[in-house]
């Protein structure tokens, strides 16, 4: 399932005002818009026809046969007895040739707030969980496995909202999902006194898996260096509005990644089956300790391109760590390769290799694992 909570129609004849309302809808995170017809919509915008007649009637024949959740009427007309039959019919709001954008996003908000009580009942909530992944050393697939696993999250079933941050200055997480952000964290840099999620919500960019990305600036300068204020606030904000977010820290380790580090759930550290990469990730691991965070428990160590019969079985790899592997991502270079210059995530490039379901069946495990620690908190309090 996409990002967004609430599923949107539009019935909009006008390509202008169709226009507006996407770029409206693309802004919000709870909304998602579909174009297939046997899905029900939570949610109908609808122009109102040449025989208003016709458009009232098919509004109070969707309501009643629970065909939508609710609906919004516009028009360019403003006279008043259409409002009146507009609202007999059961249109919810009225939105007519004037509305301003922020009349539009209110509405909206009000729909959110009003369905917010159903839909809570409807699925399992549960508390915003900060995913940081690191890479041992240069090279073994840090943004590779970044990307997959938040793709591979937003398209969970039970998960409504995944944000992906790139905090390597010089990272490419647009390349890989061939999408072409118009910000960065540099706004945040610059605009920090007026961070709050909906300044968040139209900076960041959208993956068609649902996936709002949040890129690195691609340059240096002083404008562009985060700082572990910004880093901490940054988080406590997308903390408010995602499921999940996904860090994508690299390989290099200073003051705003161990601020992420200390505000993460869990870590996942990337390493592959080589000695020297091996070392390095045992060097990181006793790093971790002696600064005396994250905790051990949180750090899940990830084999990336992993080979069956490689040279270094799983128990060398194991001893060498002193530590379980959690995860093991098949070796596919060839499929990996051709996905990123193709600018796609596994899931959409090729859904049935082995690499994809190894993504998916990681992605239900981190799903299944939060939805019990939920569970298990909620009986705690009401212990």
């Amino acid at each position: 399932m996409n990002a967004g909570t609430y599923r949107v129609r539009l019935q909009i004849q006008s390509r202008i005002l169709r226009k507006k309302f996407e770029d409206i809808l693309n802004k919000q995170f709870e909304f998602e818009i579909i174009d297939n017809d046997s899905i029900r919509a939570d949610l109908l915008i609808i122009e109102l026809n040449e025989d208003p007649d016709v458009t009232f009637e098919l509004i109070h024949n969707l309501l009643n046969d629970g065909e939508v959740g609710e609906v919004f009427l516009t028009s360019n007309s403003t006279d008043q007895a259409l409002l009146l039959n507009a609202i007999r019919a059961g249109a919810r709001e009225f939105l007519g040739p004037e509305a301003e954008d922020s009349e539009v996003a209110a509405a909206l908000q009000r729909f959110a707030a009003r369905q917010g009580k159903t839909k809570s009942s409807d699925r399992s909530t549960r508390s915003s969980r900060i995913f940081s992944v690191m890479g041992s050393k240069g090279g073994v697939g840090t943004t590779t496995f970044a990307v997959n696993l938040a793709v591979s999250l937003a398209e969970e079933e039970s998960v409504d909202s995944v944000v992906l941050l790139d905090l390597n200055l010089f990272g490419d997480i647009p390349l890989f999902l061939e999408i072409e952000p118009a910000y960065t964290w540099k706004e945040i840099n610059n605009n920090i006194s007026r961070l709050d999620t909906t300044f968040l919500k139209n900076i960041l960019a959208k993956d068609p898996s649902g996936v709002r990305v949040l890129p690195s600036p691609g340059s240096f300068g002083s404008q562009n260096i985060a700082t572990p204020e910004i880093i901490q606030r940054l988080l406590s904000v997308m903390r408010q509005s995602f499921d999940f977010i996904v860090v994508d820290l690299g390989q290099h380790m200073d003051d705003n990644s161990l601020k992420v580090l200390e505000m993460s759930d869990t870590l996942f550290l990337i390493s592959v089956q080589s000695l020297p990469c091996l070392a390095t990730t045992n060097k990181l691991l006793r790093s971790f300790q002696d600064i005396g965070y994250p905790a051990p428990e949180t750090i899940k160590v990830i084999l990336n391109r992993h080979l069956k019969n490689g040279s270094i079985d799983m128990a060398d790899v194991e001893k060498a760590l002193s530590k379980k592997v959690f995860w093991k991502i098949p070796n596919d270079y060839q499929t990996t390769v051709s996905a990123i210059n193709k600018g796609k995530p596994l899931s959409r490039f090729a859904p049935k290799m082995q690499i994809t379901k190894s993504f998916k069946e990681l992605a239900d495990n981190l799903v299944a694992v939060t939805d019990q620690k939920e569970v298990a908190k909620k009986k705690w309090w009401i212990f």
